[in-house]
């Protein structure tokens, strides 16, 4: 029993070290791995994106260090920053109107992903988000994370670390859906909360958010 959850284990990893070599920028799995903690890149990539080249972060969150905020599913990077007037900006990056702020700045990951390619800065930046190579790429901050990611022992960890991650949250949030809808059959049929909860092994106060209507 024991070998044979060492062989899907290792057949697991085989597959992520697979994903990893076609991985592109664009792809939220490697783009979490490529902004997190790493604030220099996530400037030159918004100061690109915004049009403004003074823009100063002062603060950078990816997706992963926000999995716990409501509508942080989809957003791929979140940003505070500042430009050489003092302005404040409240940036964030995301796949859809999900959840979207109407009150912050929104720029969404798919404008990377647009065919034409030309020679301005937003034009190598599409054209590098769209490369698996780091050899490829126009500039030398993605490149240089792209390669310690996908070739360096300790980089390939880390993402392989990320897949992981993101496993196991799929897993909790498929047990949660499905822990949702017991809960709201059990409440049609006039079950107390408290036995709700104590039913599905989630806590009463996810229960009654679960119960109760979201104003629109």
């Amino acid at each position: 029993m024991g070998e044979d959850e060492n062989k899907k284990r290792e057949r697991r990893h085989q597959e992520d070290l697979e994903r990893l070599r076609g991985f592109r920028p664009i792809d939220d799995t490697f783009m979490r791995g490529l902004f997190k903690e790493n604030i220099p890149l996530a400037e030159l990539v918004l100061r690109i994106i915004t049009g403004k080249p003074d823009l100063v972060l002062l603060k950078c969150e990816t997706q992963a260090d926000m999995k716990r905020v409501t509508g942080a599913r989809s957003v791929c990077l979140d940003a505070y920053a500042t430009d050489s007037t003092g302005k404040k900006y409240d940036i964030e990056v995301q796949r859809s109107d999900n959840g979207a702020d109407p009150h912050r700045a929104r720029y969404h990951s798919s404008m990377l992903d647009i065919e034409y390619r030309d020679n301005s800065d937003i034009g190598r930046l599409m054209h590098d988000f769209n490369c698996t190579n780091a050899s490829d790429m126009y500039f030398d901050l993605l490149a240089e994370k792209t390669r310690y990611l996908k070739e360096n022992p300790k980089g390939v960890n880390e993402m392989c670390k990320v897949m992981e991650d993101l496993r196991n949250e799929s897993y909790a949030e498929g047990r949660e859906e499905q822990a949702k809808s017991t809960a709201i059959k059990l409440n049609q049929k006039g079950l107390p909360i408290e036995d709700i909860a104590d039913s599905i092994g989630f806590s009463i106060e996810t229960v009654k958010n679960w119960l109760t209507p979201k104003a629109v």
